[in-house]
């Protein structure tokens, strides 16, 4: 090829770069939005009426013998305006000498929905959780704003609990809590 055909075919690049980028066309378009409302609420679980921590006196007893048990009601209230979902995270004991691990390892625990909780569970009552006071859990149900779900907590001394419990003693730790339904 020689000059004139490199020197054509430089021109014809040349041209066909410039029209090819400079031929773009930009659309606009406009829409108005309505983007909503957007509110907060609030999360309270409240146990027998206290935001914080309750003291269960009513489960304290002396002197349990085995096979026995102490019953008492408790009742939890979504002292917020979200509907939560409630659940009993973990029971923790607390124990320091041989006797009382001993004594936590022989307790059960049952939790339901008997809001009488007068030592006779009635058949229309769910139970929530039965089994090792010690680790104690359960997933629980929905709680709506400002309402309340009245549970019967019960801690029973296992018939063959071991003679050496009996020198034992122990504080058990509830933990509830509550979470946003999603």
């Amino acid at each position: 090829m020689g000059k004139i055909g490199i020197a054509a075919a430089g021109a014809v690049l040349l041209v066909v770069a410039g029209t090819a980028g400079g031929t773009g066309a930009l659309w606009q378009d406009n829409a108005a939005l309505n983007p909503g409302t957007v509110t907060t609420g609030s999360l309270e679980l409240l146990a027998g009426g206290s935001p914080e921590s309750y003291v269960f006196t009513t489960l304290s007893t002396d002197n349990l013998a085995p096979g026995a048990s102490v019953s008492a009601p408790l009742a939890l209230r979504n002292g917020g305006t979200a509907e939560m979902l409630y659940q009993l995270a973990d029971v923790a004991t607390a124990t320091s000498t041989t006797a009382d691990s001993l004594l936590a390892a022989a307790l059960t625990l049952i939790v339901t929905d008997d809001p009488v909780c007068n030592g006779t569970t009635p058949a229309s009552a769910a139970t929530l959780y039965q089994g090792p006071l010690t680790g104690g859990a359960f997933a629980g149900s929905r709680l709506a704003p400002s309402s309340a779900v009245d549970l019967c907590i019960t801690v029973a001394l296992n018939a063959d609990a071991p003679i050496e419990a009996a020198q034992g003693t122990t504080a058990a730790t509830f933990t509830f809590r509550g979470d946003q339904v999603q």
